[in-house]
């Protein structure tokens, strides 16, 4: 009996004790996790209780200042009221330091807001490529075998559109040959023609497939560079400047060389360009040219005129 009674007190003890140990464990976890919780939500609790402070405390000033608003103006309303120069000296010392003080706040607090503003990313727009034009060669001139006026207006229609979708600069360089009526009275009615030829020739080699040249008028020539940055086309443009001004011009083979020049205008178009406003620009640059000289090439950006001197 006594043996049983001592094995049952041993068994209830082990009992016991893995009870108590489970409940320790449950407790342990318990506690831990709504340490772990109660720590995680800490610092939105302190944020909530501190912005809960603050407009305490703005509220307060701002009762305080209603209130010394109010006595001030039952003080301006007293009948009869004069105050001292030690008074008057102690309000304008009071009136100073608040006015010294409330305009510190709000600075800073205009100077926080700036600071707290996410800067704005640029937009990362993926580069536009100019399309592939698809020139139009006809009407063409009969003597030079080029675009005539009417298509050099339409493929310039087109260039532009292209550049306003894509939002591309492009080019346009006018090459006016100088002194035509001269040189048909000097050398007959086909001179001004045979020259002409000769120009844009020069300027064929100089200029990239996906570039057009086309007669804008009798004596000038138009080429258009589509998709061109303004750098690369004041470098195109100069080019072909200095081919003009090497070349040795003759009528024929073996005739006495020919003094030709000519003038030259670039003009940098723009998105939203029309054509009638980039061919008036061209025409003052062409003017501005001609009078700096021979072989002069003027830079037009649409918002100023550079001269480019022959060097």
């Amino acid at each position: 009996m006594t043996i049983f009674l001592t094995t049952s007190m041993i068994s209830m003890s082990n009992d016991i004790l893995i009870c108590f140990g489970a409940g320790l464990l449950i407790a342990v976890s318990l506690g831990f996790t709504a340490g772990y919780f109660f720590g995680k939500g800490a610092p939105a609790r302190n944020f909530r209780r501190a912005k809960k402070h603050i407009q305490s405390c703005f509220q307060h000033v701002k009762e305080t200042l209603d209130t010394a608003q109010s006595a001030c103006a039952l003080l301006e309303k007293f009948p009869g009221m004069l105050l001292t120069k030690e008074q008057s000296s102690e309000l304008n010392r009071k009136r100073s330091n608040l006015l010294d003080l409330i305009n510190r706040l709000v600075e800073r607090k205009f100077s926080d807001q700036e600071q707290i503003q996410p800067e704005k990313k640029p937009d990362k727009k993926k580069p536009q490529v100019f399309p592939a034009m698809q020139w139009v060669f006809e009407p063409e001139q009969s003597h030079l075998k080029l675009p005539d006026t009417i298509a050099f207006e339409a493929n310039l229609e087109m260039m532009l559109l292209a550049g306003t979708s894509t939002e591309l600069t492009s080019g346009l360089l006018l090459v006016q040959m100088n002194q035509s009526e001269q040189l048909k009275e000097r050398f007959g009615i086909m001179a001004p023609v045979k020259f002409m030829k000769t120009l844009s020739r020069l300027v064929l080699h100089k200029i990239r497939d996906e570039e057009i040249i086309c007669l804008w008028k009798a004596d000038t020539l138009a080429i258009l560079f589509p998709g061109v940055p303004m750098n690369e086309g004041q470098s195109n443009a100069e080019t072909i400047r200095d081919a003009i001004r090497h070349h040795h011009f003759r009528l024929e083979s073996d005739s006495p060389e020919v003094v030709v020049t000519a003038s030259l205008a670039y003009i940098t178009c723009v998105p939203g360009d029309s054509a009638e406003l980039v061919l008036d620009r061209g025409l003052h640059a062409l003017a501005k040219s001609q009078k700096k000289g021979r072989n002069q090439l003027i830079i037009q950006d649409s918002h100023s005129y550079e001269h480019k001197a022959a060097v």
